[in-house]
């Protein structure tokens, strides 16, 4: 038999625990609040900026481009060349001391750019055992251009790029 102190203790727990077993989600709740407070006030939002091209003007270094262009960038151990697959080399830029010559590169395709405003495709070509760093700065280079106005905006120069073997 049971002592009644224990029948006691035992109407007493199940007094006190009566209906609690369900689980309380209100601090949940609280928490996933803030939580989507805090994400919705932290996220950083994306802004679409539309950005005025003003390309150099092309009426101090006259270059004839021929009409119907299909430019070529072509990787060489001592230089690069810009050419049109078409009528030949347009020109040709020797390495300086750092290496390629990317600076002069970007501002001869600024200068097609200007002449040549709604063309977007250029292919790449390199020659024999040219590192993969040239490759994706070369690229870099013909795809878009750094704005000096904004710093970290960047002007779309030749985005549909191709790739391939270099003429020997």
């Amino acid at each position: 038999m049971k002592s009644k102190s224990a029948r006691l203790v035992r109407r007493n727990h199940a007094r006190y625990h009566q209906g609690r077993d369900d689980l309380n989600i209100v601090p949940m709740i609280d928490m996933m609040v803030i939580l989507v407070f805090f994400l919705i006030f932290t996220a950083v939002f994306s802004k679409t900026n539309v950005l005025q091209l003003n390309l150099p003007s092309s009426q101090s270094t006259p270059i004839d481009l021929p009409k119907d262009l299909q430019l070529e960038v072509i990787v060489r151990p001592a230089e690069l060349v810009i050419n049109d697959r078409n009528s030949g080399p347009l020109k040709v830029l020797p390495n300086v001391a750092s290496g390629y010559d990317l600076n002069a590169l970007s501002e001869f395709m600024r200068i097609v750019k200007s002449k040549f405003p709604q063309k977007t495709e250029a292919t790449v070509l390199l020659g024999p055992d040219i590192a993969y760093d040239v490759l994706v700065q070369v690229m870099d280079t013909v795809r878009v251009y750094e704005l000096p106005t904004a710093p970290f905006s960047k002007a779309e120069l030749f985005p549909d790029i191709s790739v391939g073997d270099a003429p020997i």
